[in-house]
């Protein structure tokens, strides 16, 4: 059975080059990270043997690479599939993908593309959201469902889901190969636009220190899920400016049961 992962989301450090993340991660405590590859910032020529390096060092297993936008067209773009190759090279278990598509249909055809770049080496997940195209669960269903292919998943971010007012899924379905945990304010779940992006950026809390519903938290805390926490917080980026140090206060306030 493979091991359960505990990680820390790349979101956590934004102020990180990719191949340190693994080395916060890991002298914070982790066992895995996730892993930003944007190849319009710091994703250059030697990124990948970089990004390989740290993670050979620190014995750390990459629980996910982000993200890849869907836009433009139906066919993925060479961004989009070197993120996906890079997730395979590093490898991660998951992708994380964000519609930004105007056209539904070709967003379909575009993730699936994706997919089948990935085969069997990578879970292509969406994560729906009120900032992006596929907007609950329950959109997010009908658009893997259109997607149709077996590398095709789900992203449950607790965050985002309590935003949609849905219920959690049956987490053990093999449609959700990872949860984004992290809790939150209850204002959050009315918010839209811009104010609910400033939320999902900078106003996410350590597990048990917000107001998201206890059941929901205990349940990632006890399951058998890959999670990755995605406590991006303005407050704890000013109050621990060293990334190591936060990282290490997400590693102490998060804990797995």
């Amino acid at each position: 059975m493979t091991t359960p992962l505990w990680a820390l989301a790349a979101g956590c450090v934004p102020d990180a080059a990719p191949w340190d993340i693994p080395r916060i991660a890991a002298a914070a405590g982790f066992r895995s990270s996730g892993m930003w590859v944007d190849p319009k910032t710091t994703w250059g020529r030697d990124a990948l043997a970089k990004t390989q390096q740290a993670l050979t060092e620190t014995n750390m297993a990459l629980v996910d690479v982000e993200v890849a936008w869907l836009e433009k067209n139906n066919r993925a773009t060479d961004v989009q599939k070197l993120i996906v190759d890079v997730g395979m090279a590093l490898g991660a278990r998951n992708l994380l993908v964000v519609s930004r598509h105007q056209d539904y249909n070709a967003s379909i055809d575009q993730f699936r593309d994706l997919c089948e770049r990935a085969g069997d080496g990578l879970r292509v997940c969406l994560e729906f959201g009120e900032f992006t195209q596929i907007k609950s669960l329950q959109a997010a269903n009908a658009f893997i469902d259109a997607v149709d292919h077996p590398s095709a998943g789900i992203l449950i971010d607790l965050m985002h889901i309590a935003r949609s007012k849905e219920a959690l899924p049956d987490l053990t379905a093999s449609r959700f190969p990872y949860v984004q945990a992290c809790d939150f304010l209850q204002s959050s779940t009315d918010m839209t636009g811009r104010d609910y992006i400033q939320a999902a950026v900078d106003d996410r809390y350590c597990l048990g220190e917000g107001e998201a519903e206890a059941s929901r938290i205990d349940l990632v805390r006890r399951s058998d899920l890959d999670i990755s926490l995605e406590i991006r917080s303005r407050a704890l980026r000013e109050t621990f400016p060293d990334p190591v140090q936060r990282a290490q206060a997400i590693f102490n306030r998060c804990v797995r049961e």
